[in-house]
């Protein structure tokens, strides 16, 4: 007797069964692996780019990472005693995740398991502490103009800083050689003094002149070393050359410099243009910067003629791209051909000439 072969659609079906019953397996795994991860990552660890911090406090875990889940209970772990120590000459260090693992593991080793951690370092800048009180001022204040009975020399500098410098009293801090001291505390009873800087830098030479009732001159040279509390910005992360900055790109901070740093204005830094690549917290000054190009190759731009007292506006395509400053080359809309203006804003330059070269202009 001959048994008869399994239909075909009996086979399917047990294909079917057998597909969709690996399909139920594998998603019961998937379940039990993501209720795993569930049990195992209780709290996120994600280390902040940059962290500003005032020198002489501890950096803890909260400092320089932002925290969630179980993992903000160890928000006070120490993660460096003693980041002065540990920073370089720029008051600044950095630390790596696994910095963050060791200091958390040294506390906690169950809850380190249990943690899912994101980032790779986070560059941290030591600033010193504001005082909060007038009784932590470190230095007294000093008239802007002193009358010359009564002081010595070294009144007279800081004086002359003030004003030279722009700057109020707590936001100028001056130092002096000991070899100048004597200098310094010569009292001026009865002298007319001119001091007068002579240079630019973090040692900022001076030139002092001094003049007795008899006409008699002394004449004195000194370098103090100036620095000046800046509101600047810096990089919130880092950046490759050619970036336009944005908002997102900066963050606002205050910082010690020479006079001579050419620090970029926290208003102005919207819109510039990297020249090399810069990290994490980087201050932006203009070595490392360059105005972004306004007008593009191709715009239709507003030009504003300007002869004399008469202003006229005419539309022109650029013919190349420009940034503010820049002398770029137009072409008229309306056939008059070529010319040159300076790049003023987006959308707008200006040329200065006769009206000869665009008589179908518009007012």
């Amino acid at each position: 007797m001959k048994h008869s072969a399994p239909s075909h659609s009996c086979a399917s079906k047990r294909t079917f069964t057998g597909f969709r019953s690996m399909i139920r397996r594998f998603a019961m795994l998937m379940l039990l692996l993501f209720a795993a991860s569930a049990v195992r990552a209780q709290g996120t660890v994600s280390l902040k780019p940059v962290a500003r911090l005032s020198i002489g406090i501890p950096v803890t875990l909260a400092d320089v990472a932002e925290l969630s889940g179980s993992a903000q209970h160890l928000a006070d772990v120490e993660v460096v005693a003693d980041p002065l120590a540990a920073a370089g000459a720029d008051n600044r260090l950095t630390i790596t995740m696994d910095d963050l693992q060791r200091a958390i593991h040294a506390g906690s080793t169950s809850l380190i398991s249990r943690l899912r951690f994101t980032g790779s370092s986070c560059t941290v800048i030591l600033r010193p502490a504001p005082p909060t009180s007038a009784t932590e001022q470190t230095t007294d204040p000093i008239p802007a103009k002193p009358h010359p009975t009564g002081l010595v020399v070294r009144d007279h500098i800081e004086a002359r800083l003030l004003e030279t410098l722009a700057v109020s009293r707590d936001r100028l801090e001056l130092t002096f050689a000991n070899r100048d001291m004597a200098l310094l505390m010569t009292p001026t009873t009865g002298w007319t003094v001119d001091v007068q800087p002579t240079g630019s830098s973090a040692e900022l030479p001076l030139r002092i002149t001094m003049y007795d009732r008899s006409g008699d001159i002394r004449d004195e040279s000194i370098r103090v070393g100036v620095r000046i509390l800046r509101d600047v910005v810096r990089t919130s992360r880092a950046l490759r050359r050619g970036s336009t900055l944005t908002e997102e790109d900066l963050t606002h901070d205050t910082a010690w410099l020479a006079p001579d740093v050419p620090f970029i204005e926290p208003n102005s830094a919207v819109g510039l243009r990297l020249k090399r690549n810069v990290g994490a917290g980087d201050l932006l000054t203009a070595g490392r910067v360059e105005l972004g190009q306004v007008i593009k190759k191709g715009d239709i731009v507003a030009i504003h003629v300007i002869s004399g007292s008469i202003v006229i506006r005419t539309p022109a395509r650029a013919l190349a791209s420009g940034r503010i400053g820049d002398q770029i080359e137009f072409e008229s809309l309306k056939g008059d051909g070529t010319f040159t203006a300076e790049v003023k804003a987006p959308g707008r330059a200006v040329l200065i000439a006769n009206m000869e070269s665009l008589t179908g202009a518009d007012h």
